[in-house]
């Protein structure tokens, strides 16, 4: 018997400013590592170095939580979302709990937009934004 479950888009809340961001439509964000070949006597690699480490993502939302996300930026001083400082950002995301798995939570601290954009092609019943960010740090419960 299985009991095992994959996490489902159901699962996923999302929060920025202290506000569950309902109008989200993908989230997605990553780690990476600068990694390269170490190269010495002859062609061949002896080694891999690292270097910087780098996090970005985007969140892609409608254009009403778009909306939400600016009135938040204005009520707190600033002209829009993308001119909020770093320092003030944590994106939180929630997964359920279920089948065995406990509650998970990714934080992605000192984070900032860095730009959207807005557009509809003809037909389109509603307007999908995305925001594109950098942020600092990573760390999941």
């Amino acid at each position: 018997m299985f009991d095992t479950q994959e996490v489902a888009w159901a699962d996923l809340s999302i929060r920025v400013f202290d506000t569950t961001v309902k109008a989200n439509r993908g989230t997605k964000y990553k780690k990476e590592s600068e990694k390269e070949h170490l190269y010495a006597a002859g062609n061949e690699p002896i080694g891999i170095q690292t270097g910087n480490a780098k996090y970005d993502g985007s969140l892609k939302i409608l254009k009403s939580g778009l909306d939400k996300l600016n009135a938040a930026a204005k009520a707190a001083g600033y002209s829009d979302i993308t001119q909020v400082p770093y320092q003030v950002i944590i994106l939180t995301v929630s997964y359920k709990e279920g089948f065995g798995r406990a509650i998970q939570t990714d934080q992605l601290r000192g984070l900032s937009f860095s730009a959207f954009e807005k557009g509809m092609d003809q037909g389109a019943k509603f307007m999908e934004v995305e925001l594109p960010f950098i942020y600092l740090e990573l760390t999941s419960k």
